[in-house]
């Protein structure tokens, strides 16, 4: 802004070297005595009317500068001392113009020359003195913006680092989360599928347990059916005979003894047989109802566990396919307590037709 301003200012500025020419010129002449009243009389009204002129543009100058309020007052003061130099030029040129015409000498004109190139390198020193301050204080204050320019650019760039710092600190706190959330699920998806396996194999395992005491069951009913009352009836019969054809009482009374022992003996083993078979009866019965009322808890334990799992996880298909083939295992789960609990009730029919039988 001063370097404009000393650039526009330059051309108000009077031209030294000009001026001294001028002086120059003006000393070497000489003028005749008798033209010289003529001459200053002239050159003063001359003079003074330029004079007039140039001090009425200088306040019509002022009035309008007035009305600019947007104007700096030190251009505006720069801009008054470079027109009242433009004056003093524009009165020089027309003593020197005058001069020349009337060719006055010299010594009353060296002096106001002198005068008056004293007071124009005085303007122009002070104008220069003052670009130059100016200049310096802009300098300074160019140097301070610049200065507080480069603070707040190193304020935004440490923003800017901070805040990239929070958005990675944030992605990676919701990438770890995230980690953490999906591990926590195919944990407690593994440990759900572990008890599941678990459960099943116990269940199979509790199922071949009920089928070999079934197999006992009817193997021991089959030992019961094999005892043939008519072989015992025809060994009674022949005790009988031998009673009939013995020839003395001893005979008959040993023959009856092994009678009533042979009775006694029978009735001991069938109530052994029978006792053995309803203990094994009732203990398999009540094992059987201890597994349903155990398989019937795993399933409502497995209902809600599915009733959880599908409200917690219905966008993965892998865990609908699970949740199938568990109640497809449950089914087949149900099956065989219902199968158990029907082999049950044909053992307990199956007592009851052999304490029938062995009253």
């Amino acid at each position: 802004m001063s370097s404009e301003i000393l650039e526009q200012n330059s051309e108000f500025v009077p031209d030294q070297t000009s001026s001294e020419v001028q002086m120059e010129d003006w000393s070497k002449e000489i003028y005749k005595p008798e033209e010289k009243k003529k001459i200053g009389t002239k050159v003063y009204q001359n003079s003074s009317k330029s004079l007039q002129e140039k001090q009425e543009l200088i306040t019509q100058c002022n009035t309008e500068a007035d009305k600019l309020p947007d104007l700096p007052t030190s251009l505006w003061k720069i801009q008054t001392t470079s027109v009242q130099n433009i004056c003093v030029e524009d009165v020089a040129s027309h003593f020197t113009n005058e001069l020349r015409s009337a060719e006055q000498g010299g010594r009353v004109l060296s002096d106001f020359v002198t005068s008056w190139k004293d007071a124009a390198n005085q303007d122009k020193e002070m104008n220069i003195s003052f670009l130059l301050k100016e200049l310096d204080f802009e300098r300074t204050n160019n140097r301070k913006l610049q200065d507080k320019l480069a603070e707040k650019d190193k304020e935004l760039k440490t923003i800017k680092l901070g805040l990239e710092l929070q958005e990675r600190a944030t992605e990676a706190k919701i990438a770890e989360k995230t980690a953490a959330l999906v591990e926590e699920v195919y944990s407690a998806q593994r440990e759900r599928d572990e008890a599941v396996m678990a459960r099943l194999r116990l269940a199979n395992e509790e199922r071949d347990e009920a089928l070999l005491r079934a197999q006992h069951l009817e193997q021991y009913l089959k030992e019961l059916e094999n005892i043939n009352p008519e072989e015992n009836d025809m060994t009674l019969q022949e005790l009988l005979n031998r009673i009939n054809n013995a020839d003395t009482g001893l005979a008959i009374q040993k023959n009856g003894a092994i009678i009533v022992d042979r009775i006694h003996r029978t009735k001991e083993r069938k109530k052994k047989i029978t006792a053995e078979e309803m203990n094994s009866v009732i203990e398999e019965r009540d094992a059987a109802l201890s597994e349903c009322k155990r398989l019937e808890q795993e399933l409502h334990h497995l209902k809600e566990q599915n009733q959880t799992s599908a409200n917690n996880m219905r966008h993965l298909t892998a865990e609908n396919n699970q949740e199938r083939a568990l109640k497809v295992q449950l089914a087949t789960l149900q099956q065989e307590r219902e199968a158990a609990v029907h082999q049950c009730q044909k053992l307990v029919e199956e007592i009851q037709t052999l304490r029938v039988y062995y009253r």
